[in-house]
């Protein structure tokens, strides 16, 4: 882990020094986690040009996913013939995943100088999760924050639509195994609880260069 850290630290510190034009990216997608229920994430990445093709960014993304256990308490017969049915919810999960990457962004048109180009980028990150539990029986509740390092991978295809906007489509792929609850068990041994949010997914976004930090 410490390695990573390292290399996170450099790419943050050598990357300024060579980085021209500042541009942001809006993102929203699909994604599918392992250990979650498949939902939506939202994204938006700011980044500097290195040169015409390669860039650094820092992308902050956001996940939400509720799950309710609904039971069927009775139904209605009315006299029109609807028959509507009364529910109740049990419990209700929320889950929180918020993935933050330091990452290295390729470009390249086809053709010469056309409106077509190819993309994609390598990250390393810090991945975050909050799950909330809410019992409506027992009046309790409770949440669960992991965390741990993560990467993530894209590849796509953009297209330029004027002189300082694309729009693009990428296929990602992130990969992290977050942890809670690190201690020693009653054997004396390390223990602690694990979650695995890697998963494949899509966006898609617009990128606008010129704005940004």
């Amino acid at each position: 882990m410490k390695y990573l850290v390292i290399v996170i630290l450099l790419i943050g510190l050598i990357c300024p020094m060579y980085a021209k034009a500042p541009y942001t990216e809006f993102k929203v997608g699909y994604i599918d986690p392992n250990a979650a229920k498949a939902g939506y994430i939202f994204g938006v990445n700011l980044g500097r040009m290195i040169d015409e093709s390669l860039s650094w960014s820092f992308e902050f993304n956001y996940y939400q996913k509720v799950y309710k256990k609904v039971t069927t308490d009775y139904e209605i017969q009315l006299p029109s013939g609807i028959e509507p049915t009364g529910m109740s919810v049990e419990t209700e999960y929320k889950t929180y995943i918020i993935p933050l990457f330091l990452k290295l962004n390729l470009e390249n048109q086809l053709g010469n100088r056309g409106p077509i180009f190819l993309r994609g980028s390598a990250g390393l990150g810090w991945g975050m999760v909050w799950n909330k539990e809410y019992n409506y029986i027992s009046k309790t509740q409770d949440t669960r924050f992991y965390h741990g390092f993560g990467w993530q991978a894209t590849a796509g295809m953009g297209l330029q639509i004027s002189s300082s906007a694309n729009l693009f489509v990428d296929g990602m792929y992130n990969g992290s195994k977050v942890k809670r609850n690190e201690k020693t068990n009653e054997d004396g041994l390390p223990s602690w609880e694990e979650l695995d949010i890697s998963g494949f997914g899509i966006r898609v976004g617009v990128s606008i260069v010129g704005f940004g930090w």
